[in-house]
């Protein structure tokens, strides 16, 4: 056992080295990792874990933080082997994790599958932004009734998670990159969501289990969005970016008009917020076109995010930018955001 610790050991480095190096849009990995080991892999541990509402990952999670607590406190002064014991842990961990999901990030990106190009332009964005507005302000009506009436989510978690997955029977079509039905479901609330909540995090998936764990306690309109990204981390998608894109297509996609609303909000603030920074003036005369119940459905987003700012979102959005800039994501947490140009692309390169 001390020599394969060992061997694990001396291989920690070189094994990140060889990950480091790997290059984004590695065609074997897209071929033979992403489109055909990791889904029959990700669909068998969904089967193991979807049947049972506990996120295992979560509980996984905390045993590895309960056992690393019991190891600094306890273990070190009785431990001859601290480095050894650090370092085979640390590879198998890292070793499972690119091999159970990780490796995902250095599939072909979605731009290049879409034949997606170039940047957008000022006119692009705010002639996409008018549109949206004209229709979200139209099925803002339609469901609730009054431009004045702040949009619910009438669906449980648990419709929200059904409907979801009905979507990608139509995705694969659209997008070349969805290569598998959406089978075993697995996507729960997750233990930590509190934590999350303060770190800033609105759910994640875990590698280990294939779980999409949802922060449960974040607004409700905000709820199907994050269940659509989480499923398309589980069904290969790595990058942010292109998770809030293939969610954002799959809600406008879908034949429930609550769910095509959704996808339309998101779209929105984002092109609202990337509109603030290009021409002000022009943003703040588009936000008055906005009905006023959507406004107050942003406004409650922000202002539940707001009372949950401080220092552990402050460590915890740096510790995940620096992870994804491992993972050759040079943007870092900002690739949350740049989902915009995909769909901006996307729509104008659909209607040429």
């Amino acid at each position: 056992m001390k020599k394969l610790k060992l061997a694990f050991s001396l291989n920690l480095l070189p094994m990140l080295i060889i990950i480091k190096n790997i290059e984004v849009g590695n065609p074997f990995v897209e071929k033979y990792y992403s489109d055909f080991f990791y889904l029959f892999i990700s669909e068998k541990l969904r089967l193991m874990t979807g049947w049972i509402s506990i996120p295992i990952g979560d509980l996984l999670y905390l045993f590895m933080i309960i056992s690393l607590i019991y190891f600094i406190f306890f273990g070190i002064k009785s431990n001859k082997n601290i480095l050894l014991n650090l370092g085979s842990s640390a590879f198998v961990f890292i070793f499972l994790f690119y091999v159970l999901w990780g490796l995902n990030y250095k599939r072909i990106p979605i731009k290049d599958h879409l034949e997606i190009s170039g940047d957008f332009e000022k006119s692009e964005l705010i002639t996409f932004t008018e549109n949206i507005i004209d229709t979200i302000n139209k099925k803002h009506v339609f469901l609730f009734k009054n431009d004045s009436v702040r949009p619910i989510n009438k669906y449980s978690f648990k419709q929200n998670v059904e409907i979801s997955k009905n979507n990608f029977d139509k995705l694969e079509e659209k997008i070349p990159i969805i290569k598998s039905d959406y089978k075993n479901i697995s996507v729960k609330k997750s233990l930590f969501s509190l934590p999350l909540t303060y770190m800033g995090f609105s759910g994640y998936i875990n590698p280990f289990t294939n779980e999409a764990n949802i922060n449960y306690k974040i607004p409700s309109t905000s709820l199907i969005f994050v269940i659509n990204h989480e499923i398309a981390h589980q069904l290969g998608i790595a990058s942010e970016k292109d998770a809030n894109f293939i969610s954002y297509l799959m809600l406008i996609s879908s034949d429930d008009e609550y769910l095509k609303y959704c996808g339309l909000s998101y779209a929105l603030r984002l092109c609202l917020n990337e509109l603030s920074k290009f021409d002000y003036e022009k943003y703040k005369y588009l936000l008055q076109r906005i009905n006023k119940g959507i406004i107050k459905d942003f406004v409650e987003i922000n202002k539940f995010w707001k009372n949950y700012e401080g220092k552990i979102e402050e460590v915890s959005k740096k510790s995940y930018d620096i992870y994804l800039k491992q993972n050759n994501i040079q943007s870092g947490i900002k690739n949350y955001n740049e989902s915009i140009s995909l769909i901006l692309k996307y729509k104008f390169q659909a209607n040429e």
